[in-house]
């Protein structure tokens, strides 16, 4: 099988040329595939997710969302809530409140001294 028949396969079948470009697989992987099987595999349909399984994940994914949420507890949450107020109190009473930052005058220098003389 020749690049010129794998080309004219990606142009036939473009969906593999954009899972190339999501990072799904490579070129090298499809032509190796293509060279080993033929155009009429099902070797190329693993390559692409069908979309009922897209769905099923995000789906999935929702469902792993909520019940962590239900698993939360509260009471824990409240608690460290107090405990983050508590320490930030603290360090604002430790930090001085004087927001005035010193800045140290400016000297001139004399002209006719260099180097530190």
């Amino acid at each position: 099988m020749s690049k010129e028949s794998f080309k004219a396969f990606i142009k036939k079948r473009p969906e593999l040329a954009q899972a190339v470009f999501n990072n799904k697989t490579t070129f090298q992987k499809l032509y190796e595939a293509y060279d080993m099987y033929g155009e009429d595999s099902n070797v190329f349909d693993e390559v692409l997710t069908p979309k009922n399984e897209v769905k099923e994940t995000s789906s999935s994914s929702f469902k792993e969302i909520t019940n962590l949420f239900r698993n939360i507890d509260l009471d824990t949450v409240q608690r460290s809530v107090n405990g983050l107020q508590k320490a930030v109190s603290l360090i604002s009473e430790i930090v001085p409140k004087n927001n005035d930052e010193y800045i140290p005058e400016y000297e001139e220098r004399p002209i006719n001294k260099y180097y530190e003389d």
